[in-house]
């Protein structure tokens, strides 16, 4: 008698209502990956009787003539949009709904997002139809939508509308000197919106764009706004001068000792991110910050497998940072402290070590599946290629059918 096999399925939407039993019998098990399951009376009553475990969002009881539609990135419903028939729909990025798209909705049985939603308050009767595996904001129906980060530039008071009503997701930003913000308090312009950074010399007058509740960032006055992250050399502080307002982290890289001296005052937002051998002469630059992250001098990213060995970090006395890799082998001659102090490893599968080496290593890992003082499984490092012996590891290790697609008719 030949030996059973598993059946998995991964989609955004499966149809069941069609399950054809005899079809799916030889199999001992069967695993459905799904955000949302179609099915109907005859269907539930075909899983109760099959070894089916199904990982959901959602299953809809459907009858009737149904369209699934699947839309890797942006999609927009509005006003002139039109389902002809009942519609699921299912969104791999980020859906924006949009006033006067009620009858549009009427058709639509269920909405899965996995990415963000943006919905006018109006559309509030219909969010029981929509899953979001992410982000979702109800927009005031009064706003106008503008980007997430807004910069005002000089054109804009010629452009904004009387009474005008604005929503920015994150912040608006208000920088330019030679913006007239007379003109807009004249037109009675509005920001609705988390978070308002603008320049000490301008806030007196900008600050009636926006409400009480919103955050509120101050440029000093005298200060250069660098806007979001930054790297500290010599090209930044010839750009922008010596007081810098830093919207974001800024990072040291080797050489950026010798920009120290040439500093008056820094503000940054974010985190300052350098080498453990920078930090005491960088306390000595007046700088307010989140907080101080130490990296590692050398990157390996986006590997099947890494092997680390001791010379390997003996001859990187700034460490060794590995990043978005599949497997991770510290050779057995490599002294737990020599770990502890250059070694980082972040967002990796699996590490293989040995049993001394292991409390070292959960020091310095992050975000990895597991971490394992077992010997690695043979085929991992065949010669004839890392991925490749990675693949038959995986091959070998189930008998199993697997099926990736957006929709699947089961």
């Amino acid at each position: 008698m030949s030996e059973k096999k598993k059946f998995i399925l991964n989609c955004d939407v499966c149809d069941a209502r069609k399950i054809k039993e005899e079809s799916l019998a030889e199999y001992e098990q069967i695993i459905i990956n799904a955000d949302i399951i179609l099915v109907d009376e005859y269907s539930r009553d075909v899983f109760h009787r099959l070894p089916i475990m199904c990982n959901a969002d959602e299953m809809v009881d459907v009858e009737g003539d149904v369209a699934v539609v699947c839309s890797n990135g942006n999609y927009e419903i509005g006003s002139d949009t039109a389902f002809q028939k009942k519609t699921v729909l299912c969104v791999n990025g980020r859906l924006a709904i949009h006033s006067g798209a009620e009858k549009a909705m009427e058709n639509v049985l269920k909405i899965c997002v996995n990415g963000s939603a943006r919905y006018p308050e109006s559309m509030a009767p219909f969010l029981d139809r929509m899953l979001v595996n992410g982000e979702a904001r109800c927009i005031p129906d009064d706003c106008i939508e503008l980007k997430s980060i807004f910069v005002i530039d000089k054109y804009f008071p010629l452009r904004a509308r009387q009474d005008g009503k604005y929503y920015v997701e994150h912040k608006v930003v208000l920088t330019d000197r030679d913006v007239d913000v007379t003109a807009l308090t004249d037109k009675n312009v509005h920001f609705v919106t988390k978070h308002f950074l603008v320049r000490e010399e301008l806030a007196p007058q900008a600050i009636v764009l926006v409400e009480e509740s919103v955050e509120l960032d101050v440029v000093p006055e005298g200060f250069a706004y660098v806007r979001e992250e930054a790297v500290l050399n010599e090209a930044l502080v010839n750009k922008y001068g010596t007081k810098m307002y830093i919207d974001g982290d800024l990072t040291l890289t080797d050489g950026s000792e010798r920009c120290f001296d040439k500093i008056e005052k820094l503000v940054i937002k974010g985190d300052v991110l350098l080498l453990k051998r920078q930090s005491e002469d960088f306390a000595r630059v007046d700088a307010s910050y989140r907080k101080l992250v130490f990296t590692k001098g050398r990157h390996i990213s986006t590997k099947a497998l890494i092997v680390v060995d001791e010379r390997m970090l003996e001859t990187a006395p700034d460490g060794v940072e590995i990043v978005n890799s599949a497997m991770v082998k510290v050779e057995k001659d490599v002294d737990p402290e020599l770990i502890i102090e250059r070694l980082s490893v972040k967002n990796c599968a699996q590490v293989f070590c040995s049993k001394e080496q292991k409390s070292a290593l959960h020091l310095v890992c992050k975000n990895v599946a597991k971490i394992s003082d077992e010997e690695m499984p043979s085929g991992a490092e065949e010669e004839d290629g890392e991925a490749d012996g990675i693949l038959r590891m995986l091959k070998k290790a189930a008998n199993c059918k697997v099926v990736n697609a957006d929709t699947y008719l089961l």
